[in-house]
Protein backbone atom coordinates (compact mmCIF):
# COMPACT_ATOMS: atom_id res chain seq x y z
CA UNK A 1 0.00 0.00 0.00
CA UNK A 2 1.64 3.32 -1.13
CA UNK A 3 0.29 5.25 1.67
CA UNK A 4 2.85 7.81 2.52
CA UNK A 5 4.08 11.16 0.85
CA UNK A 6 7.09 13.19 0.71
CA UNK A 7 5.68 15.10 3.81
CA UNK A 8 4.41 12.53 5.45
CA UNK A 9 7.76 10.18 5.14
CA UNK A 10 10.13 13.70 6.47
CA UNK A 11 7.75 13.75 9.54
CA UNK A 12 8.20 10.55 10.15
CA UNK A 13 11.58 10.84 9.88
CA UNK A 14 12.40 13.86 12.42
CA UNK A 15 9.98 12.28 14.95
CA UNK A 16 12.52 9.32 14.67
CA UNK A 17 15.39 11.23 14.06
CA UNK A 18 14.12 13.80 17.72
CA UNK A 19 13.56 10.11 19.94
CA UNK A 20 17.42 9.07 18.41
CA UNK A 21 18.60 12.07 20.06
CA UNK A 22 17.15 12.54 22.97
CA UNK A 23 18.28 8.72 23.85
CA UNK A 24 21.58 9.49 23.22
CA UNK A 25 21.52 12.95 24.87
CA UNK A 26 19.05 12.92 27.84
CA UNK A 27 19.31 9.20 28.57
CA UNK A 28 22.13 9.90 30.79
CA UNK A 29 20.56 13.08 32.24
CA UNK A 30 17.91 11.47 33.46
CA UNK A 31 19.38 8.33 35.02
CA UNK A 32 19.19 5.69 31.97
CA UNK A 33 15.45 6.01 32.21
CA UNK A 34 15.07 6.86 28.09
CA UNK A 35 13.74 3.56 26.98
CA UNK A 36 16.17 2.17 24.70
CA UNK A 37 13.75 1.65 21.93
CA UNK A 38 13.96 5.48 21.07
CA UNK A 39 17.45 4.32 19.61
CA UNK A 40 16.10 1.90 17.89
CA UNK A 41 13.47 3.95 16.05
CA UNK A 42 16.04 6.23 15.67
CA UNK A 43 17.94 4.42 13.07
CA UNK A 44 15.09 4.51 10.58
CA UNK A 45 15.83 8.10 10.22
CA UNK A 46 18.84 8.33 8.13
CA UNK A 47 17.58 5.80 5.38
CA UNK A 48 14.37 7.89 5.02
CA UNK A 49 16.20 11.20 4.44
CA UNK A 50 19.02 9.47 2.24
CA UNK A 51 15.83 8.01 0.38
CA UNK A 52 14.37 11.12 0.06
CA UNK A 53 17.36 12.95 -0.87
CA UNK A 54 17.49 10.98 -4.20
CA UNK A 55 14.05 11.59 -4.77
CA UNK A 56 14.78 15.80 -4.16
CA UNK A 57 17.31 15.31 -6.53
CA UNK A 58 15.38 13.81 -9.62
CA UNK A 59 12.21 16.68 -8.80
CA UNK A 60 14.24 19.61 -7.46
CA UNK A 61 13.80 22.90 -10.16
CA UNK A 62 17.26 23.89 -9.12
CA UNK A 63 20.38 20.98 -7.89
CA UNK A 64 22.89 24.08 -7.44
CA UNK A 65 20.41 26.09 -5.30
CA UNK A 66 18.95 22.22 -3.55
CA UNK A 67 23.02 21.72 -2.93
CA UNK A 68 23.56 25.36 -1.90
CA UNK A 69 20.47 25.08 0.72
CA UNK A 70 22.44 21.97 2.34
CA UNK A 71 25.99 23.61 2.74
CA UNK A 72 24.31 26.59 4.17
CA UNK A 73 22.75 24.54 6.65
CA UNK A 74 25.89 22.36 6.96
CA UNK A 75 27.84 25.63 7.92
CA UNK A 76 25.16 26.52 10.59
CA UNK A 77 25.78 23.34 12.27
CA UNK A 78 28.87 23.66 12.36
CA UNK A 79 28.53 26.90 14.51
CA UNK A 80 25.98 24.58 16.63
CA UNK A 81 28.62 21.93 17.14
CA UNK A 82 31.26 23.99 18.20
CA UNK A 83 28.91 25.79 20.59
CA UNK A 84 26.99 22.78 22.06
CA UNK A 85 30.03 20.39 21.31
CA UNK A 86 28.11 17.66 19.98
CA UNK A 87 29.08 15.99 16.44
CA UNK A 88 25.84 16.20 14.50
CA UNK A 89 25.57 17.63 10.84
CA UNK A 90 23.60 15.74 8.63
CA UNK A 91 23.14 19.10 6.32
CA UNK A 92 27.09 17.91 5.40
CA UNK A 93 25.89 14.02 4.46
CA UNK A 94 23.14 15.11 2.35
CA UNK A 95 25.20 17.71 0.84
CA UNK A 96 27.96 15.32 0.11
CA UNK A 97 25.23 13.04 -1.27
CA UNK A 98 23.85 15.56 -3.80
CA UNK A 99 27.10 16.67 -4.97
CA UNK A 100 28.27 12.81 -5.86
CA UNK A 101 24.81 12.63 -7.81
CA UNK A 102 25.32 15.42 -9.68
CA UNK A 103 29.03 14.19 -10.17
CA UNK A 104 27.66 11.14 -11.08
CA UNK A 105 25.00 12.04 -14.01
CA UNK A 106 27.76 14.49 -15.38
CA UNK A 107 30.14 11.54 -15.95
CA UNK A 108 27.06 9.88 -17.48
CA UNK A 109 26.37 12.20 -19.79
CA UNK A 110 29.81 13.27 -20.85
CA UNK A 111 31.74 12.08 -24.13
CA UNK A 112 35.27 13.29 -23.63
CA UNK A 113 37.56 10.44 -21.75
CA UNK A 114 39.25 13.21 -20.00
CA UNK A 115 36.82 14.72 -18.87
CA UNK A 116 35.24 11.98 -17.49
CA UNK A 117 38.11 10.41 -15.75
CA UNK A 118 38.70 13.80 -14.34
CA UNK A 119 34.81 13.18 -13.03
CA UNK A 120 35.62 10.03 -11.69
CA UNK A 121 38.44 11.02 -9.91
CA UNK A 122 37.10 13.81 -8.29
CA UNK A 123 33.89 11.65 -7.61
CA UNK A 124 36.41 8.79 -5.85
CA UNK A 125 37.88 11.79 -3.55
CA UNK A 126 34.38 12.90 -2.84
CA UNK A 127 32.82 9.05 -1.47
CA UNK A 128 36.26 8.88 0.67
CA UNK A 129 35.52 12.40 2.47
CA UNK A 130 31.79 11.81 2.77
CA UNK A 131 32.41 7.97 3.62
CA UNK A 132 35.11 9.05 6.25
CA UNK A 133 34.49 12.70 7.35
CA UNK A 134 31.32 13.42 7.51
CA UNK A 135 28.02 12.36 10.36
CA UNK A 136 26.66 9.31 8.02
CA UNK A 137 30.38 7.57 7.23
CA UNK A 138 29.94 4.86 4.61
CA UNK A 139 26.24 3.66 5.69
CA UNK A 140 25.93 6.99 4.34
CA UNK A 141 27.28 6.75 0.98
CA UNK A 142 26.17 3.10 0.81
CA UNK A 143 22.33 3.58 0.95
CA UNK A 144 22.74 7.22 -1.73
CA UNK A 145 24.32 4.48 -4.07
CA UNK A 146 21.28 1.82 -3.55
CA UNK A 147 18.69 4.39 -3.79
CA UNK A 148 20.07 5.76 -6.98
CA UNK A 149 21.47 3.27 -8.55
CA UNK A 150 18.62 0.89 -8.38
CA UNK A 151 15.91 3.53 -8.22
CA UNK A 152 14.08 1.88 -10.98
CA UNK A 153 14.36 -1.55 -9.68
CA UNK A 154 12.50 -1.73 -7.08
CA UNK A 155 13.44 -5.72 -6.20
CA UNK A 156 16.70 -5.74 -6.40
CA UNK A 157 17.28 -2.03 -4.54
CA UNK A 158 15.22 -3.74 -1.41
CA UNK A 159 17.75 -6.67 -1.64
CA UNK A 160 20.81 -4.71 -1.66
CA UNK A 161 19.69 -2.26 1.15
CA UNK A 162 18.67 -5.37 3.44
CA UNK A 163 21.90 -7.02 2.62
CA UNK A 164 23.65 -3.67 3.22
CA UNK A 165 22.10 -3.34 7.18
CA UNK A 166 22.58 -6.28 8.00
CA UNK A 167 26.19 -6.58 6.81
CA UNK A 168 27.62 -5.19 10.60
CA UNK A 169 25.68 -8.27 12.20
CA UNK A 170 28.86 -10.50 10.76
CA UNK A 171 31.20 -8.72 13.00
CA UNK A 172 29.25 -9.27 16.08
CA UNK A 173 29.03 -13.14 15.98
CA UNK A 174 29.78 -14.99 19.02
CA UNK A 175 29.25 -15.39 22.45
CA UNK A 176 28.22 -11.73 22.94
CA UNK A 177 26.18 -11.86 19.92
CA UNK A 178 22.46 -10.65 21.50
CA UNK A 179 23.68 -7.74 23.70
CA UNK A 180 26.33 -6.64 20.93
CA UNK A 181 23.27 -6.18 18.51
CA UNK A 182 20.37 -4.74 20.53
CA UNK A 183 22.52 -3.04 23.31
CA UNK A 184 25.92 -1.68 21.93
CA UNK A 185 25.49 -1.68 18.30
CA UNK A 186 22.10 -1.57 16.68
CA UNK A 187 23.12 0.36 13.63
CA UNK A 188 21.49 -2.73 11.47
CA UNK A 189 17.94 -1.86 12.85
CA UNK A 190 17.82 0.91 10.16
CA UNK A 191 16.88 -1.91 7.96
CA UNK A 192 13.31 -1.81 8.76
CA UNK A 193 13.52 1.60 7.69
CA UNK A 194 12.40 -0.03 4.35
CA UNK A 195 8.56 -0.84 5.10
CA UNK A 196 8.07 2.98 5.17
CA UNK A 197 10.14 3.51 2.31
CA UNK A 198 8.48 0.88 0.50
CA UNK A 199 4.97 2.80 1.23
CA UNK A 200 5.82 5.92 -0.70
CA UNK A 201 3.45 7.17 -2.92
CA UNK A 202 5.65 9.39 -4.92
CA UNK A 203 3.63 12.46 -4.09
CA UNK A 204 4.76 15.75 -2.68
CA UNK A 205 2.06 16.25 -0.02
CA UNK A 206 1.88 19.19 2.00
CA UNK A 207 4.17 22.04 0.33
CA UNK A 208 4.93 25.52 0.78
CA UNK A 209 7.35 27.80 1.62
CA UNK A 210 7.06 27.39 5.06
CA UNK A 211 7.27 23.66 4.94
CA UNK A 212 9.83 23.21 2.96
CA UNK A 213 12.34 25.64 5.41
CA UNK A 214 10.35 24.05 8.80
CA UNK A 215 12.31 20.85 7.79
CA UNK A 216 15.25 22.55 7.59
CA UNK A 217 15.28 24.09 10.70
CA UNK A 218 13.84 21.99 12.92
CA UNK A 219 17.67 19.85 12.86
CA UNK A 220 19.48 22.90 14.75
CA UNK A 221 16.80 23.68 16.36
CA UNK A 222 15.46 20.65 18.04
CA UNK A 223 19.49 19.89 19.17
CA UNK A 224 19.80 23.08 20.77
CA UNK A 225 16.64 22.33 22.53
CA UNK A 226 17.84 18.30 23.64
CA UNK A 227 21.23 19.37 24.48
CA UNK A 228 20.06 22.61 26.58
CA UNK A 229 17.40 20.47 28.48
CA UNK A 230 20.06 17.28 28.97
CA UNK A 231 22.75 20.40 30.42
CA UNK A 232 19.87 21.87 32.63
CA UNK A 233 18.85 18.52 34.20
CA UNK A 234 22.33 17.71 34.90
CA UNK A 235 23.20 21.04 36.84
Amino acid sequence: MKLFSNFTLKIMAIIFMAMDHIYTYMNGALNNQVPIWFGYLGKLAAPIFFYLIVEGFYHTRSKSKYIQRLFSMAVLMIGVDIVFKIPNNIFLSLGFAVCMLSMIEYAKSSTDKFSILNWKILLAILFGIAGFFTEASLYGVGMVLIFYLLREKKVCMVLAYIVFSLLGLVTMIGPDFIDAAFLWDYQWMMVFAIIPILMYNGKLGISNKFIKWMFYWFYPVHLIVIVSLAKIISM
